[in-house]
């Protein structure tokens, strides 16, 4: 009975520490999401911005200055 307890207790102590590794990666996984979310979200504002000819876009007319 005790041999059975002592595998349950290993497998338990094993299961927390995986637990806690996965959550540390979903953790880091979050973070490196936000930021992709935030860059992604200023990318299409200035795509956007471009697309209806704002400050950084050029007239329809007008030559890049390398031409």
């Amino acid at each position: 009975m005790e041999e059975r307890l002592d595998k349950v207790e290993m497998k338990l102590a094993y299961t927390e520490e995986t637990v806690l590794a996965l959550d540390a990666i979903v953790r880091g996984q979050a973070q490196e999401i936000s930021i992709l979310l935030n860059r992604m979200e200023k990318l299409e504002k200035r795509l956007t911005a471009l697309a209806d000819g704002g400050e950084d876009g050029l007239p329809e007319n007008e030559r890049p200055p390398h031409y």
